[in-house]
Parts: C-alpha cells; sequence; structure tokens
C-alpha cells in the first residue's frame, strides 16, 4: 500500500488528504446520531408501553378486586388495539392467568416470559385494604408486551435515510473537492511539466501565471529562472562561438608563426594543410600540395645511405601511433635542396577516438648538427690549441694499449712538460701564455709522424703516442722534438724566450701494464728529466733506481695525506739538556717530534724529502700546532695549579714551506689566542735553508712571534756553508749546530773544529748553543770541554710519547688528536 501511494500523482494524494479524513468523520457522525434516534425509538416504545400497562393496572384494580374476569378480558382486548401491543395479559399475585389477549396464533396464553423480554412492560395492581390513606396491597400484574417490527421498520428507515444523506454528502464532496483539487494542483503539475522542460534543455518554454499566492511566485520565479538560464546560455554560446573562432584564429597564427613545419593530413594521407614553414621546407605551395599524397612533398633521405625513404605515415593512420625520431633525416626540397630535419607525426582523432588523420611537425636542425657535430670535436679536442684533449689521448691510448697486448706490436709514448713556461707567464700574462702554447702546438706537429698522436694534457704538458714505433725510433722523435722546442724563440712585446722541453719516454709492449700504470711511468720518466737538469729525455725502465724512488715519493704523498686524514700522526718530545754548570735554565727544555704511525714508527728523515717535494710540510706543521697546542694548555694549567708554572720550554719544528705561506702566521697567532698558550714556553725551529730562501718572510715571521714573548733557534746550522752571512739578520737565540760535524768531530780534527768556531761565533753574538745527534759520553766530554752550551740525542734522551712526559691520560691525548685531523692547506 505505501508503495503503491509513492507512485499516485499529486492529485491523487491530495484527493486521498481531502477525502480520507472527511470519509471517516462524516460515516462516525452519521453512526453516532442513527444510534442515537434508534435509542430514542425504541425509549419512546418502552415509555409508551409502560405508560399503556400502568392505565390498564389502574383501570382494572376494581375489576380485579370484584374477580370480574369478563371485564378484564375487554379492558384487556381494548388495551390490546393500541399500536405497537402485541400482547396484554393480567395475572394475579401468584401468577394465575386472570385475562390475556394476544396477535398470536393461541390468544389464549400468553407468550414465554422470556420471549421479546425487551419490550414486556410490567404494572402491578393494588387494591386498598379499606381505610383510605391505608397502605395498598398488591393483587397482581399487568404485563403488556409490544412488537418490535415496527420499531425495526423506522429503524431501517432512518438507517437508510442516513446512509442517503452521507452518500449524497460524499457525492458532493468527492465532486467538490476534485474541482479545488485540479485548482490545486495543475499549477503544480504546470510547474513540474516546466521544471522537465528546463531539465532537457528547453529553456524557452513558460509557464502560464494564472494562479496566485506562494504558487504565483513559484511561476513567476521559473519563469525568471528559465529566461535568466536561456540568457546566459545565449551568452554562453555567444562566448564559447567567440572562443573557438578566436582560438582558431590563435592556432592558425600560431602555425604560421611557429618556427616548425607543420603538415595535416587526412585520413588516406592526403595533404589538407601545410603552415608557411613547411612551405618554405618543402618549396611547395599550399594549394599546390593539397590533396597530394605525403610521400609526394615530404621526400626523406638517409644521410648514411642518401636513398629516398618512405615517411611511415601509415602507423599513425592505421595503428594510430606516434612517430618520434630521435635522429634526423634529410628532407629534400621541390627544387633538389636538402635540410638536415628532425620530425614526429602523431594521428589526429575526433571526440569518439577515430582518427581522422594525421599531423606531421618537423623543424631544420642543420645549425644544431653542425653545432653538435662542433662540440663532438671539442670533446676531443683541446681548445686553445686544438690538439686532442686528456680525455681523447688516453681513450687512445687504451687502445695502443690493447693492440700491444694482443700481438707483436710496439708503441712508444712520450710525456713532454716545458722548463721556462712559467717565466711568460709570470712576466708577460696567461695572454702570452695561450699565446705561445698555441704556437708551439703547431711548432711540434711538424716534427712528428702523420700516424703519430698529438695531444695536450693540461697546463704546459704535452703527449705523444707513437704508434708501431721501436724503442730508439722513439728516441730519435723525443730527442728530434728536444731540439726543436729548444730552438724555438718566442717573441712578445719586443722580446725573446727561449724554452726548453723535459720529456719522459715510456716504451709500450704487451707487458707494459695498464692506462694508468702507463701514464704513471711516463708522468714519473719526465719528472726525473726535469729533477736531472731539464731539457733531457728520461727512458723509462722497469729498475730504474731514480724512478723507484720517484714511486717511493709518490707513495709517501698518499700515506701523508691519509695520515692527515686518519690522524696516523704522533707527537713524540727528546729532551735538550744543559752540558755546563753555568747555564741559566728555569726548568726542561724539549724537542717536540712528529712521527708516523706505521707497523713501526716512521722517522721524519724518511718521509720529510717527499713531503717538501709536494707540499705537504705547511699541512703536517699545522697539524703538529693543532695536536700540540691543546696538549700544553692543559699541561700549563695543570702546573699552575700545582704551583709549577712558567718551568718548561718547548721546540717546534718549522718547514721553509710553511715560512713562505702568507696565511701561516695569522694561523699560529690564531692558536695561541685560541688556546691561550703561554708564548714564553715555545721555541720555534727553522732550518738554515729555510731562513736563507724567505729571509725577509722569515726575519718578519721571527719579529712579529718573538714580540709574543716566543723564542727561536736556528736549526741544523753550517750545513748551509753561508751561514755566518745571514746570521746577523736574524734575531734568534738558539744556535743548533748540524748533527753531521757533531756524529764526525771525535775522529776528523777539521769537523770538530767547524764546531768549535760555530760555538764561538755563536757566543759572541749572545746566542745559545746546542749540539745535535749527541750519541755518546764521549761526544758529551768533547763537547763541554768545546764550551757548548747544550746538547741533545740519543746518548742524553731517547723520544718519548708527548703525553707521557706531559703527564696527560692517554685519553686526553687520544681526544685532542681526532679533532686535529683534515689537511689543513
Amino acid at each position: 500500500m505505501t508503495t503503491s501511494m509513492k507512485e499516485w500523482n499529486l492529485q491523487k494524494r491530495v484527493l486521498f488528504l481531502a477525502l480520507a479524513p472527511l470519509t471517516v468523520a462524516v460515516l462516525l457522525l452519521t453512526l453516532h446520531f442513527t444510534n442515537a434516534r434508534i435509542q430514542d425509538l425504541e425509549n419512546a416504545l418502552r415509555n409508551r408501553g409502560q405508560t399503556i400497562a400502568t392505565q390498564l393496572a389502574a383501570i382494572s384494580e376494581d375489576a380485579f378486586l370484584s374477580g370480574n374476569r369478563n371485564k378484564l378480558h375487554w379492558f384487556v382486548q381494548s388495551t390490546l388495539q393500541e399500536k405497537n401491543v402485541m400482547s396484554v395479559t393480567v395475572t394475579d399475585i401468584k401468577g394465575r392467568v386472570l385475562a390475556h389477549a394476544s396477535e398470536t396464533a393461541d390468544k389464549s396464553q400468553p407468550p414465554p416470559l422470556a420471549e421479546s423480554s425487551r419490550y414486556k412492560l410490567l404494572a402491578p395492581v393494588y387494591y386498598s385494604a379499606g381505610d383510605k390513606g391505608a397502605p395498598k396491597n398488591q393483587a397482581g400484574w399487568v404485563t403488556v408486551q409490544l412488537s418490535s417490527a415496527a420499531l425495526q421498520t423506522e429503524q431501517n428507515k432512518i438507517l437508510f435515510q442516513s446512509l442517503f444523506i452521507v452518500f449524497l454528502g460524499l457525492v458532493v464532496t468527492i465532486v467538490f473537492a476534485l474541482r479545488m483539487a485540479r485548482g490545486v494542483t495543475q499549477p503544480v503539475i504546470s510547474l513540474t511539466r516546466a521544471v522537465e522542460k528546463i531539465k532537457n534543455g528547453v529553456l524557452d518554454y513558460r509557464v502560464s501565471t494564472q494562479s496566485g499566492g506562494e504558487v504565483g511566485r513559484l511561476e513567476d520565479g521559473i519563469n525568471a529562472m528559465a529566461a535568466a538560464l536561456q540568457e546566459a546560455r545565449e551568452r554562453e554560446k555567444k562566448r564559447a562561438e567567440d572562443e573557438l573562432f578566436l582560438e582558431k584564429v590563435r592556432a592558425q597564427v600560431t602555425l604560421e608563426s611557429i618556427g616548425d613545419g607543420v603538415i595535416t593530413t587526412d585520413a588516406a594521407g592526403r595533404i589538407v594543410y601545410m603552415n608557411p614553414v613547411a612551405e618554405q621546407f618543402t618549396e611547395w605551395k599550399g594549394d599546390e600540395a593539397h590533396g597530394k599524397p605525403l610521400s609526394e612533398v615530404f621526400k626523406i633521405f638517409d644521410e648514411e645511405s642518401n636513398r629516398l625513404e618512405e615517411y611511415p605515415i601509415h602507423y599513425c593512420l592505421k595503428e594510430g601511433r606516434t612517430i618520434r625520431h630521435d635522429s634526423h633525416h634529410l628532407l629534400m626540397s621541390h627544387e633538389g635542396g636538402k635540410i638536415e630535419i628532425q620530425d614526429s607525426a602523431a594521428p589526429i582523432r575526433d571526440q569518439d577516438g577515430s582518427i581522422l588523420g594525421a599531423v606531421v611537425v618537423f623543424h631544420d636542425v642543420t645549425e644544431i648538427q653542425g653545432m653538435a657535430r662542433h662540440m663532438a670535436f671539442l670533446a676531443s679536442r683541446d681548445p686553445l690549441t686544438g690538439l686532442l684533449n686528456r680525455r681523447e689521448f688516453e681513450s687512445r691510448l687504451q687502445h695502443v694499449l690493447e693492440t700491444a697486448r694482443a700481438g707483436e706490436r710496439t708503441h712508444g709514448l712520450l710525456y713532454l712538460d716545458l722548463d721556462q713556461f712559467k717565466i711568460v707567464n709570470d712576466t708577460c700574462g696567461h695572454i702570452a701564455g695561450d699565446q705561445l702554447l698555441k704556437l708551439l702546438a703547431n711548432h711540434l706537429q711538424k716534427d712528428i709522424r702523420t700516424s703519430d698522436m698529438l695531444a695536450r694534457l693540461g697546463g704546459d704538458e704535452f703527449g705523444v703516442i707513437l704508434e708501431d714505433c721501436s724503442i730508439d725510433k722513439a728516441e730519435q722523435i723525443a730527442d728530434l722534438l728536444r731540439q726543436s722546442v729548444k730552438d724555438f724563440r718566442f717573441m712578445w712585446e719586443k722580446r725573446a724566450f727561449e724554452i726548453g722541453v723535459s720529456i719522459g719516454l715510456v716504451p709500450i709492449s704487451r707487458d707494459s701494464g695498464g692506462l694508468t700504470e702507463v701514464l704513471s711511468a711516463a708522468d714519473s720518466a719526465c719528472y726525473i728529466a726535469k729533477d736531472r737538469g731539464r731539457n733531457r729525455i728520461h727512458i723509462y725502465q722497469p729498475d730504474d733506481r731514480a724512478f723507484t724512488q720517484r714511486r717511493g715519493e709518490m707513495q709517501w704523498v698518499h700515506r701523508l695525506r691519509e695520515g692527515l686524514e686518519n690522524n696516523s700522526f704522533d707527537l713524540y718530545c727528546q729532551a735538550i739538556v744543559p752540558l755546563r754548570d753555568g747555564m741559566k735554565q728555569t726548568g726542561p727544555f724539549h724537542e717536540i717530534l712528529v712521527r708516523v704511525q706505521d707497523e713501526d714508527l716512521v722517522l721524519p728523515a724518511a718521509f720529510i724529502p717527499a713531503a717538501e717535494r709536494y707540499h705537504l710540510m705547511p699541512s703536517i706543521d699545522r697539524w703538529v700546532i693543532r695536536t700540540a697546542f691543546p696538549m700544553l694548555a692543559k699541561y700549563q694549567a695543570q702546573a699552575e695549579k700545582n704551583g709549577k708554572a712558567g718551568g718548561a720550554l718547548f721546540a717546534i719544528n718549522l718547514s721553509g714551506q710553511s715560512l713562505g705561506d702568507e696565511q701561516f702566521l695569522d694561523f699560529v697567532m690564531s692558536q695561541f689566542a685560541q688556546h691561550r698558550v703561554d708564548p714564553h714556553t715555545i721555541c720555534f725551529e727553522i732550518t738554515e735553508t729555510a731562513a736563507i730562501a724567505n729571509l725577509t718572510r722569515a726575519r718578519d715571521f721571527i719579529a712579529r712571534i718573538k714580540h709574543m714573548g716566543c723564542r727561536f733557534a736556528l736549526d741544523d746550522f753550517g750545513s748551509g756553508l753561508s751561514s755566518f752571512s745571514y746570521l746577523k739578520s736574524l734575531t734568534v737565540d738558539y744556535l743548533k749546530i748540524a748533527g753531521d760535524f757533531i756524529e764526525g768531530m771525535l775522529g776528523d780534527p777539521l769537523q770538530c773544529a767547524m764546531v768549535e768556531a760555530i760555538n764561538q761565533v755563536g757566543h759572541v753574538m749572545g746566542l745559545v748553543t746546542i749540539a745535535e745527534s749527541v750519541e755518546s759520553q764521549a761526544l758529551i766530554d768533547k763537547l763541554r770541554e768545546i764550551g757548548v752550551d747544550h746538547a741533545q740525542g740519543h746518548g742524553i734522551d731517547t723520544p718519548k710519547p708527548l703525553h707521557q712526559v706531559l703527564q696527560l691520560p692517554e685519553q686526553e691525548w687520544n681526544s685532542v688528536r681526532s679533532h686535529a685531523g683534515g689537511i689543513v692547506s
């Protein structure tokens, strides 16, 4: 029922809502009033019967007392004539019938008492005992039974009348409700229809505005909304048309303005449109090409074979694939010209995905390809000289090594390093240096074979690969190049420069090893040639002692760099003791020594030459200071706490390279400020050769540091042979006599005289003298005899770890060292 009601239209719902309660109310009211009328009829019938019975009992009293039954029969019979009276019975007090009248078949007998008892009315019959006013006694009963047939007829009449009135009222109500429902629902139905029309896009549909009130306002609103939507759609349509036109114009302008050629075809591959660039590249007019097959207008060639190829447009048209060519093609124009192009093609589809045609887009890459070829050339060439660059040189050298390992072919490798190039750069500038390299590159190419490969490896270094060349022939070519460079004169601003070249020659055979080994051997051979006097050739030999030394130094460079990074250095110290009783010394005097941690500790003599040759000494000196100063600061703080401040003196060695470093002085001063080390407890040692090589900078450095309170020692004095002439220029405090003199003074009077002379000059200048490398008691006694102030060496004290001498825990030493790692340039 609920589901079926949901499917009712609005009119049925309104009728149901209007009639259902009304019908129920009318039926209930009719039932109520009909029942009331029937009750009234029944009450009236019973009252009438009661009245008849009472009247009959009153008039029957005398006849009852006299026993005149005929009179009673007459009264009873007369009463039976009353309307709706069915029977009348008079009985005595004992229930004996005295008189009876009935409309039934047996008129002499009253009906059973239970029959129709609803309409049997009783009235008592009394008689007076004698005196007036005395109570009456009951003598019997009068029973009147009424008929219900008339009552039933009346009830049916009333019920029929009520139903007729209800039916007539409902009919009139339904007719009125239908008219009212139609009047109410018709505008709503009209509005619903209008909404459906508007929803389906019929925006010009309008609702008739005949209603009033809210419905009328709703009709006006629906019409206004439809009008607004119609106007908006018209505006949107106009805007879309304008945008579509503008987009079409923009697309047309874009296609005509872009630098790419664009050709569109139909589904059969025939040309539909060509933009101006496509017309320019193909030299076809758009109207001439229209309708022609694409292959007739868009002719492409394979660059290598120079053969005409059919453009694979069918992949787009039949398979719906997009074509992208990363490589380039040659496009032949209508007039026979050719350009390099890069192209792509894609299918054109409609809204359903069906292929309508294809679009081919291409652009001229002639210039780009030229640039790419030029870049490829530059990728293998040195931009300054035009020679092969290092990358290409190594690639070709790798190929040469492979050919040597594969067969019996032998080759040669030359590594050239110009000798005086730095002079040109420093005196005339880099422009002159670049010009020299370009001229020399052209000059060298004239002296090598056409099969040889000349390359610039970087800076002023060159390499030559000599294919299929014996060692003798390679040496001849190398010497020819050396002599050619020596004879070459470079002119710059009316100045002539003569340069030379050092050449390393490495034979290449099947046993030569890999690329790295061969290049390393060539570099080392060139270095040896330069180290032996320049302008010469050195031929690499596997058992070459010079090469072995060079390789050892290179290995030390790696180990030293690794040591600086990983803190594999260690600090030791050795005591410097006074030899004469009268020497003023407030506390212990030690020299701090650096060691390299290995399976055994490595002494400086093993790695200092390599460190100096490859400029690692400034980094090592910095590491020593950065490691020693925090430890000395802790030591001094502990000494002050124990009341022993100001006693010890520690000497730290500085290299000549550190003196030549402009930032080294600032570094030292910053370390003093950072760690608050007392400058009066520090003595810096500078070798004689280092001081002489950097005399001006050494004097300035000594002056600045001594001003802070530090002391200086001139180390290894006597080895420079010209020491005395420079000694006056250096305001040092200590003079350390070279160990070479000390070690041989007992067996060589000249050596002894030299030690004595140095000691005397030092004393004259007010310097404290220290003898190095003192290994025996005999040397100590001899030095005391000469008058040397202090001595140092294994005969006096063996070097010990610095943290042990300073009495600092080893964990503190490890902590300090862990924060001192890293190469400090």
